[in-house]
């Protein structure tokens, strides 16, 4: 009797196993072609194709005119399926045999490495790879740079994301090689700043990037030397020019370096401090203050404080350059305590108009403990891959913040975390040079009187009108006679009713 037994390799490879495989492996691509069929059966492929054309009309529609947020909710998912059959599967193949990350079984099988899925960001492509038996993620990163030029990509990663399974990561574009980051206007009118959105730079989109001193609160910004964020902080006091002016900004400034980034900027500031006992000094002084405000606030039954209300209650920002000088590389007793200081800081003054930011070049747990108390994170280049997840949160760089590759030649550039998005944006702050920094000391410590536009002989009864109307307002701005040195009046044979109302 012929012998009717099924090998266990014949039996892998039946076309049922392997359809149910295909459907297991795939199921978005499954589940729309699916979709598609039981809609044309049911409404008619005529219908069907009229509202698939009305829904990519309104799609390249939505595209054009707002293209962040089609990229968030719609373009990052249509880029990685896209790309994942017509890029990387399509070429997959080809490139692993190119590089050698092939294997021959015993049998004579030809195995290669399965390409599990690709995720898709605005720079970067991140393409899950589980591995064959006896390789590692050496093999890959052996041939990286082979792998990103088959890929056409910039450049290219690779991340170890669990036991035989690996990300290759490709970076397609680079914003910043192109888009002109120019540095904001200074605002010069008090109702020109808005502190919900004070501009800075440009996001990765080409749109206008503004930091939040009202939702956004604390920030700290994470960064090697050299990585730009000076850049953030000076932009950030430009854009709050007219109110540090004014008073309504108090600006306390601790400088461990010896005041090496922020000396010269001394006259803007309420206090400033430049080494570790003055900084703990500094701040115990800005928690009494905030405190005593507290206090006050309660007594008068305010519960909130309002940006802007007066400069009785002025938005009090603490500024820290290198916040791991105050809490791990100085003596244990004031690290202690400023730690304690901060902490309070970070959670109690929300509501009567305290403001932190910080910056660090170490943004582990250790050497910044209250981390956590920071709701808006900024990581601009990282010296190594740890750092992402420990500046952005849990899972950061899996969702396309490589922070660590920022190259040297970039600095400002940087990711962001923002409240209520999973996704990190990548914004680069516009670089502040020495001439903008005077330009900015120069307004905001100027005491210049106003200069008035007097009216000449050539006014006509209307412009009459107009002076009166203004008379007292002139009256008040000038106040010393010697302020006018010479005024020069036309007799014409009737008096003129400008002249007397200045």
């Amino acid at each position: 009797m012929r012998d009717t037994r099924v090998t266990a390799g014949e039996t892998e490879r039946t076309p049922a196993r392997l359809l149910l495989r295909f459907l297991a492996r795939h199921p978005r691509s499954v589940g729309t072609l699916a979709a598609v069929t039981i809609t044309g059966a049911y409404v008619g492929f005529h219908v069907m194709l009229i509202g698939a054309g009305a829904t990519m009309a309104a799609g390249a529609s939505w595209a054009v005119l707002d293209r962040p947020t089609f990229d968030r909710f719609a373009g990052r998912w249509l880029r990685a399926w896209w790309r994942r059959w017509l890029t990387y599967h399509r070429k997959w193949q080809r490139v692993v045999f190119s590089c050698g990350l092939v294997q021959s079984s015993p049998k004579g099988d030809t195995r290669l490495p399965r390409l599990v899925s690709v995720r898709s960001a605005w720079c970067w492509d991140s393409v899950r790879v589980r591995l064959l038996d006896g390789q590692t993620p050496a093999d890959y990163e052996a041939v990286l740079d082979r792998l990103a030029s088959s890929y056409n990509a910039r450049r290219a990663t690779l991340r170890t994301l669990k036991p035989q399974v690996i990300s290759l990561d490709f970076q397609r574009r680079e914003p910043f090689d192109v888009l002109l980051t120019p540095l904001p206007e200074m605002p010069r009118e008090e109702h020109a700043v808005d502190l919900s959105r004070l501009p800075i730079g440009q996001d990765e989109y080409g749109r206008e990037f503004a930091l939040n001193l009202v939702d956004g609160l604390h920030h700290l910004f994470a960064g090697a030397t050299g990585a730009g964020k000076g850049s953030w902080m000076w932009g950030l006091l430009r854009a709050l020019a007219p109110w540090i002016r004014s008073g309504r900004v108090r600006l306390w400034v601790l400088d461990p370096k010896g005041g090496m980034e922020f000396g010269q900027g001394a006259e803007l500031f309420h206090r400033l401090a430049t080494d570790d006992q003055s900084g703990l000094d500094l701040a115990r002084e800005y928690v009494d203050t905030l405190d005593a405000r507290k206090t006050e606030m309660g007594r008068q039954g305010r519960r909130t404080w309002t940006p802007g209300d007066s400069a009785d209650y002025p938005l009090d920002l603490l500024i820290i350059d290198e916040l791991a000088s105050m809490t791990e590389y100085t003596d244990r007793d004031i690290s202690r305590e400023f730690e304690r200081l901060l902490s309070k800081a970070l959670a109690q003054f929300r509501a009567v108009g305290g403001r932190v930011v910080a910056a660090t070049q170490e943004p582990t747990k250790d050497v910044i403990p209250m981390r956590g108390l920071f709701p808006t994170k900024v990581a601009l280049r990282l010296e190594e891959a740890s750092y992402v997840d420990m500046a952005l949160g849990e899972g950061a760089r899996d969702r396309g913040a490589f922070a660590d590759q920022i190259p040297d030649y970039m600095p400002g550039v940087a990711y962001l975390t923002r409240e209520g998005h999973r996704e990190p944006l990548r914004v680069r702050a516009a670089y502040t040079s020495d001439e903008d920094i005077t330009e900015l000391l120069r307004f905001a410590t100027s005491t210049e009187a106003t200069v008035l536009n007097f009216p000449t002989d050539t006014d006509t009864g209307s412009n009459t009108d107009s002076a009166e109307a203004t008379g007292t307002e002139q009256t008040a701005t000038v106040t010393d006679s010697s302020d006018i040195e010479h005024i020069e009046v036309i007799d014409d044979g009737e008096d003129d009713d400008d002249f007397d109302a200045a």
